[in-house]
């Protein structure tokens, strides 16, 4: 029983701050209806103010039923503000749907390596890749060859100018149905261009039409009007046909160190632009191609012209390989994060790795340019090798242009309200 006026004086005390509580709790509610008849008027005020200056609110949701409850308490709503205020809107939605930068910011190391790398190309283009050997151009302009293509054109060949063993037997072994050097029917076809215009002697293609060619005894060629021949010449034994690419191949190496070499890689597809009137003679593309290919532009020239490219390649990825093992803090950051923030951080790399290789690539072609134009307009001058490169990273840049950019645009806003909340 002693127990029972220490409970009632507990009960007592709990039921005196329940009722301060309420009393605090209706103080509370009397100056929240103030505020929201504050707020109400404001509103109104707000209305009638944009319908006088002539500005539209038709997105305003209306006091009784968006901004305010049917309690009269208030229910905060910021696309209220945001979506009235048009200077803010603007600005918002400017930030957040802003494209990212397409290609990725060079420091000025990696420029100065990009104008080195394309710098050596060019000396080199014009010391070293020069043209395929000695000519009198148009018969008033005498013009050095390379000393390395001269070089390459020693290679596998005896004194005399015969073939050294190995390719001599290549050569006995690998009998092949298109190398005819002679054929009444193909127009133009003649010893000095028979590897031209058969398409079985192109080292990337002639694996093709060449392998094709053994299984069918058969040549394919172009005549020099652009038209495709398929003649046929001789059956070969059911073994050759198992071995064809291995007879194909054997074939194209002993050809690679003859005099005449073997064209450049689709150099025979040329024959099919029938058009063009350049110089006195009107030739067309094809005819200076069958012109440049005489005069040394072969296979082993293009050899020569890949030296520039290869020392572009070789700077610039082997500055950006270690350019990215000096970022340790990015290293670190990779192993902690997302497969696809990983995934978007190599497409950055990777744009950066291009942008330089397509910088520097530019600068090598523009070189090149200006070498054709020091050797007279020379087409044997042209180091397609350097043009064929400066063509494909020109395609990458374009590609990552016109890409979607969506997922880098998440990313970057998610990454902007992370560092806004730190």
């Amino acid at each position: 029983m002693s127990e029972l006026p220490a409970w009632n004086e507990e009960l007592s005390e709990s039921s005196h701050r329940i009722k301060e509580i309420c009393l605090s709790s209706e103080i509370i509610c009397k100056e929240q209806e103030q505020g929201s008849d504050r707020l109400r008027q404001l509103h109104y005020e707000l209305l009638n103010l944009a319908k006088d200056t002539g500005v539209s609110l038709e997105n305003t949701l209306e006091a009784d039923s968006g901004l305010f409850t049917q309690s009269s308490k208030l229910k905060w709503d910021d696309d209220f503000f945001l979506s009235n205020n048009p200077l803010i809107q603007a600005r918002v939605k400017e930030k957040v749907f802003r494209n990212p930068d397409t290609l990725p910011h060079l420091s000025g190391l990696d420029y100065g390596i990009v104008g080195i790398a394309g710098l050596v190309a060019s000396v080199l283009d014009f010391l070293v890749v020069k043209i395929p050997k000695d000519i009198s151009y148009l018969g008033k302009y005498q013009q050095g060859g390379s000393n390395f293509t001269g070089w390459l054109r020693t290679l596998g060949v005896e004194n005399g100018g015969k073939l050294n063993p190995f390719l001599k037997w290549c050569e006995e072994v690998c009998k092949v149905p298109y190398d005819q050097s002679i054929n009444s029917n193909i127009a133009g076809f003649n010893p000095k261009i028979h590897r031209l215009l058969s398409l079985g002697h192109d080292p990337l293609f002639g694996l093709i039409f060449g392998t094709l060619d053994i299984f069918n005894g058969s040549m394919t060629a172009f005549d020099i009007d652009g038209n495709i021949k398929i003649l046929k010449t001789f059956d070969v034994s059911s073994t050759d046909k198992v071995f064809a690419p291995l007879i194909w191949l054997g074939h194209i190496v002993s050809d690679m160190c003859t005099k005449m070499g073997v064209p450049i890689p689709g150099w025979a597809f040329l024959q099919l632009m029938q058009f063009g009137s350049f110089g006195s003679s009107n030739l067309t593309i094809a005819d200076i191609s069958r012109w440049m290919y005489l005069n040394g532009y072969d296979f082993r020239h293009f050899a020569t012209m890949s030296i520039p490219v290869a020392v572009i390649e070789i700077i610039v990825r082997g500055y950006h390989y270690l350019s990215s093992l000096d970022n340790a803090e990015e290293l670190q950051y990779l192993l902690h994060t997302s497969v696809s923030s990983k995934e978007l951080y190599q497409i950055k790399s990777n744009l950066k790795l291009h942008k330089m290789l397509f910088l520097a690539h530019a600068i090598a072609a523009s070189g090149n340019a200006m070498k054709v134009f020091t050797y007279s307009g020379n087409p044997l001058a042209i180091n397609l090798s350097q043009w064929m490169l400066f063509l494909k990273e020109s395609v990458k840049i374009t590609q990552a242009i016109t890409k979607d950019k969506i997922p880098e645009i998440i990313v970057r806003n998610r990454n902007k309200i992370h560092r806004e909340w730190e």
